[in-house]
């Protein structure tokens, strides 16, 4: 299980990293920084849980002056082209954060940033300030979150009682397991409550 979902996660984290670097037309690799650019991976492959057959869910964030079209054309289009399904966004850093704001799906998909290659200030600041904005937030976050687990138990049913079961998004199923690290991520406010 493990073993084959971490050299999966290593294959495909190859494979981007190599569409990143021939992007921007040098050896961009993970350690690069002040290029103005970073993919990472967000969401389950940010974890370094990517499955086959999952959808493949990167950010390329871009400081202000760099004009990052280009780079996600190249990177998207031959990730498009294999068939991959891709969650994929272009965003500088402040505009991520202010999606992540007010979007539970953002919110936690920033949650689990990981820098494929480029800039690593621009991922340390995404990840750094999402998980410091969820953690202040925490209150309003957990009910949300809530109600989304509400919401996604009511659509999807149980997992140990149906005979054909949704093992991701049914209850009992691993976006509980997702939803109980969210809110351990609020830890602060739930020791205060």
């Amino acid at each position: 299980g493990f073993e084959l979902v971490e050299a999966w996660t290593a294959a495909v984290d190859q494979w981007v990293t190599s569409l990143f670097e021939a992007a921007v037309g040098t050896d961009a690799g993970a350690t690069s920084s002040g290029s103005g650019v970073a993919l990472v991976a967000v969401g389950g492959y940010g974890r370094g849980r990517l499955c086959p057959r999952s959808d493949l869910d990167l950010l390329l964030l871009h400081a202000r002056n760099v004009d990052p079209e280009p780079i996600a054309e190249a990177i998207w289009y031959p990730i498009w082209d294999a068939g991959v399904r891709l969650g994929h966004a272009v965003r500088t850093p402040r505009d991520a954060l202010a999606l992540a704001a007010d979007d539970l799906a953002t919110a936690t998909a920033l949650l689990d940033v990981r820098l494929l290659a480029g800039d690593a200030r621009l991922a340390e600041r995404v990840a750094g300030d999402a998980a410091a904005a969820w953690e202040r937030r925490g209150r309003r976050w957990l009910s949300r979150l809530a109600d989304s687990v509400a919401e996604r138990h009511a659509r999807h049913g149980e997992v140990a009682f149906l005979l054909e079961p949704d093992l991701k998004a049914g209850r009992g199923g691993l976006r509980d397991v997702h939803a109980i690290r969210w809110a351990e991520s609020a830890q602060t406010l739930m020791l205060e409550g």
